[in-house]
């Protein structure tokens, strides 16, 4: 099948670049991406600009670009879409795949061209209508809704996104669970045990509340990764210079997703301070890693619970006890670990689970 991924992002991954920022979106589609295209499919992936040839190929992928990401803001709506819309022309597929960004486009294309469309949830906020770092427009919400409710097929990531998808759109969905390659590893870790948070520095991951625990555990250590975003840049500068004050917390900064599986080695707890999430794949790295998850907020589907891979707390207060816990009691963080590396290789081995979305896509093209 020929296969094209709208994957604006997705660059840096597929050229193992560092460009300053990733996403847990454009991970998931390359990580697929290359599983299709190691199986034969003909995969093209549309991203930004960043003054490569007209078209590249990368490890038997297709890179079309469009415009360029840093004058994103200088260009208007109108001329955004006919860069996207002529990309999407150029890849000529049977399947256009889109998980984020770039709202609306591939609803209307495939309608015209008579192509198959597949919308992936990239996060909660989507299915439930919720704002993230900012006031979500009327045009965005939009987008939103056409993607859901005319996608001939949508792939949410938990079964709390399908449930919201049947109640609020009524569309076919399937759940696909979040896929990655599985590193070697074992669970030997640092000794002293390292705290390790990993997002992109913005208000809806809640950076500043792992500063709290740095400074509420002074004989802990604590690492921090994180990317500036363009929607909040002095929250950045503002974790920087925290993080400058505790000499118990090192702040690495944007680490280019193909060096930071190095950190998730070493680590002996990760943890998560969103507010609302989809199924990060940072739980799923640090799993695949032996590496319990403290996770303030997010669950999916009682998943921490329930196969007992860590806590969710719901409370500072109870973060707080329950990262204690686990630095006090190597057993206990040992148990949890094995439990987790054993769990991803069950649910979220990308070679496997590519066989879901190839059983899916033959579906569509031929029903």
């Amino acid at each position: 099948m020929k296969i094209c991924f709208l994957s604006l992002n997705s660059y840096p991954l597929l050229k193992r670049k560092n460009y300053g920022y990733v996403g847990g979106a454009e991970v998931e589609q390359v990580y697929l991406g290359m599983q299709l295209a190691s199986q034969g499919h003909d995969v093209t992936f549309v991203t930004y600009n960043y003054g490569q040839n007209q078209m590249e190929n990368v490890n038997g992928i297709k890179i079309i670009g469009t415009y360029n990401r840093e004058k994103a803001e200088e260009i208007n709506a109108i001329s955004k879409y006919v860069y996207l819309l002529s990309a999407s022309r150029k890849a000529d597929a049977e399947i256009y795949f889109h998980e984020a960004g770039s709202y609306g486009v591939l609803p209307i294309f495939c309608h015209v061209h008579g192509k198959k469309f597949v919308h992936r949830i990239a996060s909660d906020a989507i299915v439930l209508g919720a704002s993230l770092e900012r006031e979500t427009g009327f045009v965005e919400k939009f987008s939103e809704m056409l993607e859901n409710r005319k996608a001939d097929f949508v792939i949410a990531q938990s079964n709390f996104q399908s449930r919201i998808l049947n109640e609020r759109f009524g569309v076919k969905n399937a759940v696909i669970k979040n896929g990655i390659l599985i590193p070697e590893g074992d669970c030997k870790k640092s000794n002293p045990p390292v705290v390790l948070w990993v997002g992109s520095i913005s208000s809806v991951k809640s950076p500043k509340i792992f500063i709290e625990l740095a400074k509420s555990i002074p004989f802990a250590q604590f690492e921090m990764i994180g990317g500036r975003t363009n929607r909040e840049p002095q929250l950045y500068d503002e974790v920087v210079a925290d993080a400058q004050n505790l000499s118990n917390l090192t702040f690495h900064g944007f680490v280019p997703h193909h060096k930071v599986n190095q950190y998730f080695k070493k680590a002996s707890i990760f943890v998560n301070t969103s507010r609302l999430e989809g199924f990060p794949n940072t739980f799923i790295e640090a799993w695949a890693q032996y590496i319990p998850v403290a996770s303030l907020h997010v669950d999916p589907d009682n998943i921490i619970l329930n196969e007992k891979l860590g806590f969710c707390s719901g409370t500072f207060k109870q973060l707080f006890s329950d990262i204690n816990t686990l630095l006090m009691d190597e057993r206990l963080r040992r148990i949890m670990g094995e439990k987790a590396r054993k769990y991803v290789e069950r649910e979220h081995d990308i070679t496997k689970n590519v066989n879901e979305y190839s059983k899916i896509f033959e579906a569509i093209t031929n029903g």
